[in-house]
């Protein structure tokens, strides 16, 4: 992940708002953003835009995690002030924020930028980070509880969320693969707890 000078102020905020956090932690951060800077010239983003939003896409989880997307917009308009941001984007840079999440309500991505961060987000949530990540969430806020026996439907669950919701093309052949990897996985250890494999 390269940033430039204003963008390394804004990762400053957003490590340190995040430094605690073990799902919405700062390597999902840096992976989230690399994707966006990515994929986003070849969809015709504005990447000082996109970047802004990837950037503090979470900040919000440590206020109220199931509302993050709505209660982070605060937080990161007043780090984007902060640092000087164009006044003119910082909008547009808050709704990849508020965009980026496909659970409980957020918004649908109305723009390019919001619609690349989706992508980016979607692809922590699948393949073998996906797999990790979701032990951690689920673990984390209760929507796994630990036994092995469960685990496959908590992973179709997750999986279903994300599957065939790309909006770009890049992104869209990648989450494929990651899927496939998933599925591969779910199959793989419903063979184990059968006692076949």
């Amino acid at each position: 992940m390269e940033l430039t000078e204003m963008q390394k102020k804004i990762w400053e905020y957003a490590k340190s708002d995040l430094s605690e956090e073990p799902v919405a932690s700062t390597d999902h951060i840096e992976r989230m953003t690399s994707w966006c800077q990515k994929f986003g010239p070849d969809a015709g983003a504005d990447v000082e835009i996109l970047v802004a939003g990837a950037l503090l896409h979470d900040v919000g989880v440590v206020i109220n995690r199931k509302r993050h997307f709505v209660v982070g917009r605060d937080r990161a308009a007043e780090i984007l002030k902060e640092v000087g941001f164009p006044e003119e984007k910082i909008d547009s840079a808050l709704h990849v924020l508020e965009a980026h999440s496909r659970y409980g309500g957020a918004p649908d991505p109305t723009t390019t930028e919001a619609k690349v961060g989706q992508d980016a987000d979607a692809l922590e949530y699948i393949g073998a980070i996906g797999i990790l990540r979701a032990v951690i969430r689920g673990l984390n806020d209760g929507s796994f509880d630990g036994k092995i026996k469960g685990f496959p439907d908590y992973l179709r669950s997750v999986l279903a969320k994300v599957e065939d919701t790309f909006h770009t093309e890049k992104a869209g052949e990648l989450g494929r693969s990651r899927v496939e990897y998933m599925r591969g996985f779910l199959e793989h250890i419903e063979k184990e707890l059968r006692m076949e494999a």
